[in-house]
């Protein structure tokens, strides 16, 4: 009777730890097999939301209606854009001259009848070389600056570099730009008259 019922117990005890190890394999395999399901799910989400996001979608681009008729010759298109104001163009107003206004620069510069060449010939045929300059040997460069008004007159001769020495070379520069006839006038743009400030050198030069 004894051993019957330590047979019994053993029977008992190994059928619970048989079911036992039964029931823990079971839960671990379920548990893994979630594990894989739920990670293998949540990259494929990922994925397609990612794929989503990074859809572009081209903007609908207006269609112009079809011209039948060829434009002109030289005609040239003005750019435009959709939803944009006009832009005028600016006016520019042209620059008003004073009376008084003098240019250093002009469209066309005054010019001495005859031009470049007629202008060394007169200056070459009416310098007197001053005697007290030819005394001392003094040559060299004056540099004289002077305005041709409209009407061709020269006015407003002054000496911008002179001949060291005694001034004679100098005045005798001025008696020469002084006593130029009527030089061509100066134009701006369009053709008006203006006053034009023009330097020229005179040279004094011993034989």
């Amino acid at each position: 009777m004894r051993i019957l019922n330590w047979v019994l117990l053993v029977t008992i005890l190994g059928s619970f730890m048989s079911c036992e190890d039964a029931e823990k394999k079971a839960s671990k395999k379920n548990s893994q097999t979630k594990a894989v399901i739920q990670r293998t799910h949540a990259v494929k989400n990922q994925l397609e939301t990612d794929k989503q996001t990074r859809r572009i979608i081209p903007p609908e681009i207006p269609r112009l209606p079809f011209d039948p008729y060829d434009p002109e010759p030289g005609y040239e298109p003005t750019p435009y854009y959709f939803g944009e104001p006009t832009v005028p163009y600016p006016i520019i107003e042209p620059i008003k001259v004073n009376e008084d206004t003098i240019f250093d620069f002009a469209s066309i510069m005054p010019e001495f009848p005859g031009g470049q060449q007629a202008f060394m010939n007169y200056i070459s045929s009416n310098l007197i070389y001053p005697e007290i300059a030819k005394e001392i040997g003094l040559e060299g460069k004056v540099i004289v600056s002077f305005v041709v008004f409209e009407d061709g007159t020269i006015h407003e001769a002054t000496i911008l570099r002179g001949i060291k020495g005694d001034g004679s070379c100098d005045k005798e520069a001025l008696r020469l730009i002084n006593q130029m006839p009527k030089w061509i006038p100066g134009k701006r743009e369009g053709g008006e008259l203006v006053k034009v400030r023009v330097k020229i050198p005179v040279m004094f030069k011993l034989n």
